[in-house]
């Protein structure tokens, strides 16, 4: 029986040493693809396709590489290049322009809306009112957060982003109904 065990941990120490020499997470370094954040490439693909521009961020386990060209101001093109299809990437820039940097990290942040304090409690009483009409059990909390199905919390402003919950499933299911509130509610 122990030497069922050995040799069973033995097998799976052997598997799990021939994945780790297998597979490209354990051999990549990330210190290298961290450095081409924000630098200018050319990558060529396998399927014979040139693209071109400032990278945002790489998948260090898929090696995908997401693009930005700014063509102006104004626009900007974002590609996703699978790393599978990569099969040549040359640096073109190694240093962007000055503010180039948080222009492409701006294009990927999600806008900051500031609501006036008379906003935030006629999204709050709209939304008590929608969880009202579908029937789900919620209370006002002192620090004026709406507590659903007593596990969920939801903070000002009331948005399925503002929602924090450890069960996942009441979590997505609040989250949905909270998606699904009429905007003129």
């Amino acid at each position: 029986m122990a030497t069922e065990i050995k040799r069973r941990k033995e097998s799976r120490d052997d598997q799990q040493r021939i994945m780790a020499e297998k597979h490209k997470i354990f051999t990549n370094d990330s210190v290298q693809q961290l450095a081409l954040i924000h630098t200018r490439v050319e990558i060529s693909t396998k399927n014979k396709q040139t693209h071109v521009g400032w990278v945002y961020t790489i998948d260090p386990v898929s090696e995908s590489v997401i693009l930005v060209d700014l063509a102006n101001e104004n626009t900007a093109e974002v590609k996703f290049v699978s790393g599978y299809n990569i099969s040549h990437l040359e640096i073109l820039e190694d240093k962007p322009p000055p503010g180039l940097g948080d222009t492409i990290d701006r294009l990927f942040m999600k806008k900051q809306v500031n609501y006036s304090n008379r906003e935030i409690v006629e999204r709050r009483e709209s939304l008590c009112v929608w969880l009202a009409g579908n029937r789900v059990p919620y209370t006002i909390k002192d620090d004026m957060s709406i507590e659903v199905l007593q596990t969920a919390v939801i903070a000002p402003p009331y948005e399925p982003g503002s929602i924090q919950c450890t069960n996942e499933v009441v979590l997505d299911k609040v989250m949905k109904l909270v998606q699904q509130m009429p905007a003129n509610s």
